[in-house]
């Protein structure tokens, strides 16, 4: 636990110290990608539904790769995009991770309060009582994973919470799984606990 804190340290330093204008050309490159494995996905996919793909990402905190350019590639098509939220089914619950379908005004305009506080636990009966229902995993056609860092054996180094770590055997085996990170994040070894996941691949820039 101490080797992966020390990584987390040092290679979120690493991260924030990416001038804002190189992030968004990289971040840029990377969505670009997303798009074009996504337009694949769906050439090669006999069970996308056919009201659209339907896409667990996440809203970029701090100095994580932007993936709103993917976002407004996947609107412009149809698809639909789903974000997580860190929710309880009761005060004295233990937060879980869920996932809820967002419009692009939703996004970019009218942003809901758990957009802006990923962290933050908010009451699930609360939630459904805005409107909000969580989107079944299984749904699942591409699913785009934040890090804080990875290695070339596709190892990733998350926050800490474990919330990937119990999302991800929850997706289909046919779901196009897909981590994103800049390559100033990629470290020689990530240290690993036999819980950890690889992904099975990692676009960079």
């Amino acid at each position: 636990m101490a080797l992966k804190e020390s990584t987390r340290k040092l290679v979120l330093e690493k991260r924030d110290a990416i001038p804002a204008d190189q992030r968004a050309k990289k971040s840029q490159r990377i969505c670009d990608q997303l798009t074009q494995i996504a337009l694949h996905h769906v050439d090669e996919s006999t069970n996308i539904s056919r009201n659209g793909l339907f896409i667990a990402a996440y809203e970029p905190m701090r100095s994580e790769v932007d993936v709103h350019p993917f976002f407004r590639e996947a609107f412009a098509r149809g698809w639909h995009v789903c974000l997580p939220c860190m929710a309880k089914d009761a005060e004295s619950a233990k937060a879980r991770m869920v996932f809820f379908e967002l419009s692009e005004t939703r996004i970019f305009d009218e942003r809901p309060v758990f957009l802006d506080h990923p962290a933050r636990p908010f009451l699930l009966a609360d939630l459904h009582a805005q409107g909000w229902r969580e989107i079944d995993e299984v749904l699942f056609d591409i699913a785009v994973i934040p890090m804080v860092a990875f290695d070339s054996t596709l190892m990733r180094l998350g926050y800490g919470g474990g919330n990937y770590d119990r999302f991800l055997p929850k997706l289909r085996p046919d779901c196009l799984v897909a981590g994103v990170a800049f390559a100033e994040q990629q470290t020689p070894v990530v240290p690993t606990e036999p819980h950890d996941l690889s992904l099975p691949r990692i676009i960079s820039a």
